[in-house]
């Protein structure tokens, strides 16, 4: 699964707004590259790109977290569902099962209901022709003898021929009888065993339809219990995917911050060296200057010693203009006694440290310390220096108006601040004095509203300012 784009969105805005700070850095009043570029400057923007790159990496360490979360509780559902997409399947197999034996309890009651019909129907046939020959030969007697047996007997020429006449007549109709009882009595039975065939025809389609019913549902809920697992088989093969692709990401942040480290640690080195050198010019600057003001007092106290006594007196007058002095406009600076005095009297809203970006809705490092100033409210320079840039928004990105003051070397380090979203510039190059209204307190840039963001740069590297206030 490919990285959020907000991410990649919010990559690129802090590529640029780093490119940016290395341009309003370069192009500051004697601070243009030559051929080869200020190590403090390379460490600046190397050090931009290591925060962004730490940030990164923790954000994607979340992602990877959040993604192995999800995989597992995925993976907890799979066996329950794998369960039961089996008890459904047995479920079906076993509902298919009695559907079957319905179906063939249906069809040998059918079966045999149809074979007592076709009986029926030939006994009733046999029936019918049965009366038809008794109705046949008693009408064949009729017309022969006239009066059925006694007029056979009456009618006989001799004794014998009236015996043989009477048994004959006696003989076929009672054979005649006990067929037709017969075939009555077969008639009855299979009357009575349709019905009984047919109700158990209707009690085996109503089995069927029973069975049939609940195969449909045991189908259904085989079909959903299938369909459940296929799709949680899915979302497990998504999320692998999705936390392999987040582990690579996670790998190429930590080989980035990697590299940017140790581009960071081998300027770290230069700038020390550097610094380590211009504390041995600072302190024979200062040895010299020393010597110097030696000779220069020993000078005037031989001169004082060899000057003639005088005794003046003046007089000690003085003006007063009588009238009130203007108000300054901006009230005073705040003192400190550290090497850095804060830039506003506003309280602070927002520390240094790592913290949800309120617009970008991501953990990263804030690299600074935010004033709840009023827009409009004075900003002081946190110590002298020289203004090494002044810059608007469409050079420094989501910083707004910025300031960056050079401080030189402080406590063996290469000490810078920066003052972001100003409102509007005092100053915009130059020397510039402990405590001196440098700014406007703004909104400019990536701001929610009217404040200072101050940070400090040691070495290049973002750090608290409370180390240094």
């Amino acid at each position: 699964m490919p990285r959020p784009a907000r991410r990649l969105v919010s990559r690129r805005a802090r590529a640029l707004t780093g490119a940016a700070l290395v341009v309003c850095l370069a192009s500051g009043a004697g601070y243009a590259f030559a051929a080869d570029p200020d190590p403090q400057d390379q460490k600046k923007a190397v050090d931009g790109k290591l925060s962004d790159a730490r940030v990164d990496l923790h954000e994607t360490s979340q992602d990877l977290v959040s993604a192995y979360t999800r995989l597992k509780s995925t993976r907890a559902k799979l066996p329950g569902a794998r369960s039961a997409a089996k008890a459904a399947e047995d479920a079906e197999t076993t509902a298919k099962g009695e559907y079957d034996d319905a179906v063939a309890a249906y069809d040998l009651a059918k079966a045999n209901e149809d074979k007592a019909e076709k009986d029926l129907k030939e006994t009733s046939s046999k029936i019918t022709s049965s009366r038809r020959a008794v109705a046949g030969f008693a009408g064949e007697v009729y017309q022969q003898q006239g009066l059925g047996s006694m007029s056979v007997a009456v009618g006989s020429e001799d004794p014998g021929a009236f015996v043989d006449k009477m048994i004959m007549a006696e003989s076929v109709g009672d054979t005649q009888s006990s067929a037709l009882e017969e075939l009555s009595t077969s008639r009855a039975n299979l009357v009575s065993t349709g019905d009984k065939l047919s109700a158990l025809r209707k009690k085996t389609s109503d089995a069927k339809a029973t069975k049939e019913s609940k195969l449909s549902a045991a189908r259904t809920a085989s079909d959903r219990a299938d369909r459940k697992q296929r799709t949680l088989e899915t979302l497990e093969s998504d999320q692998t995917s999705a936390a392999a692709d987040l582990r690579d990401a996670k790998r190429e942040d930590q080989r980035q911050v990697d590299s940017l480290q140790a581009q960071s640690d081998k300027l770290t080195k230069i700038l020390e060296e550097r610094a380590r050198k211009q504390r041995i010019r600072e302190a024979a600057i200062r040895k010299a200057r020393e010597e110097q003001a030696q000779r220069e007092a020993d000078a005037r106290a031989r001169a004082a010693r060899s000057a003639p006594s005088t005794d003046t007196t003046s007089d000690d007058t003085s003006s007063d203009s009588g009238g009130d002095s203007a108000p300054d406009p901006n009230p005073p600076a705040p003192t400190s006694s550290g090497v850095l005095q804060a830039p506003s009297n506003a309280p602070v809203s927002s520390e240094f440290g790592l913290r949800f970006h309120p617009i970008h809705q991501t953990w990263r490092l804030h690299a600074g310390r935010d004033y709840a100033g009023s827009c409009g409210s004075p900003v002081y320079a946190a110590d002298s220096g020289t203004i090494i840039s002044a810059l608007p928004p469409s050079s420094t990105g989501g910083y707004g108006n910025q300031i960056v003051i050079d401080h030189g070397v402080k406590r063996g380090t290469s000490l810078a601040t920066t003052y972001n979203h100003l409102q509007s510039f005092a100053v915009r190059s130059g020397h510039v004095s402990r405590g001196q209204v440098i700014g406007y307190v703004g909104t400019t840039g990536t701001s929610t509203g009217c404040h200072l963001h101050f940070e400090t740069r040691a070495n290049g590297t973002p750090v608290d300012p409370r180390g240094w206030l």
